[in-house]
């Protein structure tokens, strides 16, 4: 039986690493199949959101209430509990995503600051390097173009909002590795 699998992405008030994460989601597939579905909306710096491009921020505008949101630390906590680390490191979820390491990096800061300790696997998935792979496509690469080579539609998905990258990252991963979800 293999570890289990942590579909992640979050968005983001830009691309700079000190920038703040205002929406996440995960979607985690243990081994036997269940599903356990996670998305907020977190609370971060506003003005930071005015500095993203006009789609980027016409969106958060859109989407983003701070009523409803969460604070970093409790979208951490929130994690933690999703990721339900075992004593065992090598049993430990691994996160897969579409470049994964710009969601982890961000989330692990938080969770240091916050005296928590990173609960995934070291080994991250990257469904579009996945993707390249199978299509044996050189760098660089356009994300959608890749997605309908291997037979995903990403129209289908509403792509750069966190729950539907991770729909999206989830079909990709299917596609390659002809995982069902």
């Amino acid at each position: 039986m293999g570890a289990p699998l942590v579909f992640l992405d979050t968005e983001t008030t830009g691309l700079d690493p000190e920038d703040h994460i205002w929406e996440i989601a995960a979607v985690r597939v243990d081994p036997d199949g269940m599903h356990t579905e996670f998305h907020a909306f977190v609370i971060h710096d506003y003005a930071r959101a005015q500095h993203l491009p006009d789609q980027f921020r016409a969106d958060h505008a859109a989407r983003y209430f701070t009523n409803t949101a969460i604070t970093a630390r409790e979208m951490c906590a929130a994690l933690r509990a999703l990721f339900d680390p075992p004593e065992d490191y090598r049993a430990r979820a691994h996160v897969v995503g579409a470049v994964p390491s710009f969601d982890t990096e961000r989330i692990a800061r938080l969770m240091l600051q916050y005296g928590m300790e990173v609960p995934w696997h070291h080994h991250l998935i990257d469904a579009e390097v996945l993707a390249a792979g199978m299509m044996r496509c050189s760098p660089p690469w356009d994300s959608e173009d890749l997605s309908r080579l291997v037979g995903v539609d990403p129209d289908l998905f509403v792509r750069h909002s966190a729950l539907g990258d991770v729909r999206w990252a989830m079909a990709l991963y299917d596609a390659v590795l002809g995982n069902p979800f």
